[in-house]
């Protein structure tokens, strides 16, 4: 299986809102150029969002389809949305999956911009899954 990373595109979005919708992730008003998309034989297999707020970068969803799974499909997704960020705002994410970002390089964090906990309080309301704010160190 081969796997290619390329940017989101307008024929994405009705595949990711669905999966966004059954798995509980956050897609509001989504636009196909915050996507790295993962494909296997042109099939969407992953995908992670990556939002720009004013003062920090969001990685706002990360998926991969549970039998392609620890195969660094997500991790390859993560790096690359990583590659499209500016080293003047932090990085975090609003993580179900602690472990997953723990593993990239992301530490809990308590303290954050209003952008992030605007985006956390969201998540604690809507979403039964667990919601930690992670921020990329180093």
């Amino acid at each position: 299986m081969g796997v290619t990373l390329r940017a989101g595109q307008e024929s994405d979005l009705p595949v990711i809102e669905a999966v966004a919708q059954r798995e509980q992730l956050d897609n509001r008003e989504a636009r196909p150029e915050e996507y790295v998309v993962a494909e296997a034989d042109g099939v969407l297999i992953g995908f992670g969002r990556l939002l720009e707020h004013p003062d920090a970068w969001e990685i706002a969803c990360m998926y991969v389809e549970p039998g392609k799974r620890r195969r660094r499909i997500g991790t390859q997704i993560v790096e690359a949305l990583l590659a499209l960020t500016d080293a003047e705002r932090p990085v975090y994410a609003v993580a179900g999956v602690p472990d997953f970002f723990t593993a990239l390089g992301f530490a809990p964090a308590e303290d954050m911009p209003a952008s992030i906990k605007t985006k956390a309080d969201y998540c604690r309301r809507s979403f039964d899954d667990v919601c930690v704010v992670m921020r990329l160190e180093g």
